[in-house]
């Protein structure tokens, strides 16, 4: 009975070490659900941020160059070997995800432009899986949010300091954003290029960091706490939400989950992730070769 227990066992142990070998290989260790984070770029320039963006001077994804770089990034994040594939969008419009992917398995839907769809739709498909999965959540705004307002808006009371704090968000924030798009605009780059830049460790800290400059910095008086509350509090707030929506999907210890998000969220998901029990970060530039 023992040497069929051992058979049985060392039978289990060479089943798990391919899978166990490529988690070492990418800095992991055993027992924990993997995490690998994507940053990106918002390829439909939603124009939902505080920074806009004019489409006819970014990059085309749709454009010849950048499906091809859609497709390499897609196979390398295949090595990942992902069990799921989590999204921006939020979990209430999950059944519209899943209506959409499936209309993208059997034919009937062409891939719109966003990264959701561009890399989450596209990967899913090539791995077989059943769905793709929506986690994007807001952060906890109810000192500023209009009780039983389904979108954010902004309380009466809240109106016009909230609108001086835009104001000052676009004389700051945007000041800065164009300066830097000006320098790289000197480098142009490949949709593959700017993945991948996105997503080495120096990048992912510098965005991070903008969190605790301008905004978190703003003070509608003396030593109040509005940047702080604002902006930086419910950020933080957002992406443990985020986060939170990432421990709902980890069903095993075996669960290899891929999160495709802008590339400003890496930061604080990076450190839920590392912070938690039981899942492992894959960095992504391991991935992106």
């Amino acid at each position: 009975m023992k040497k069929l227990l051992l058979a049985v066992a060392l039978l289990a142990s060479s089943c798990l070490m391919p899978a166990l070998a490529q988690f070492k290989k990418l800095g992991g260790r055993e027992g924990r659900a993997q995490v690998l984070l994507l940053g990106t770029f918002h390829f439909a320039y939603p124009n939902a941020d505080i920074i806009t963006t004019d489409k006819a001077d970014q990059l085309d994804v749709t454009s010849p160059q950048s499906q091809r770089d859609i497709a390499r990034i897609t196979s390398q994040m295949a090595t990942f070997k992902p069990t799921k594939i989590a999204v921006e969008v939020r979990p209430e419009k999950q059944a519209r995800l899943d209506s959409l992917y499936q209309a993208y398995l059997e034919g009937r839907y062409e891939l719109g432009v966003g990264e959701e769809y561009q890399l989450g739709f596209r990967l899913a498909k090539q791995l077989g899986h059943l769905r793709v999965y929506a986690i994007d959540t807001w952060g906890n705004l109810d000192a500023y949010q209009k009780p039983g307002s389904k979108e954010f808006e902004v309380r009466e009371d809240k109106a016009a300091e909230m609108e001086k704090f835009w104001e000052y968000m676009q004389a700051t924030v945007k000041t800065r954003h164009e300066a830097e798009q000006k320098l790289a605009g000197k480098h142009p780059q490949t949709l593959y290029q700017k993945i991948k830049e996105m997503n080495q460790p120096e990048a992912i800290r510098k965005r991070h960091e903008n969190y605790f400059r301008e905004a978190f910095q703003y003070e509608a008086q003396p030593y109040d706490y509005t940047g702080v509350d604002w902006y930086s509090a419910s950020w933080f707030n957002r992406n443990l939400r985020i986060f939170r929506n990432i421990q709902r999907i980890t069903e095993s210890p075996d669960d290899r989950i891929l999160v495709i998000y802008g590339a400003a969220h890496i930061g604080p998901l990076q450190q839920a992730v590392e912070s938690s029990p039981y899942h492992e970060l894959v960095p992504a530039n391991k991935v992106l070769r």
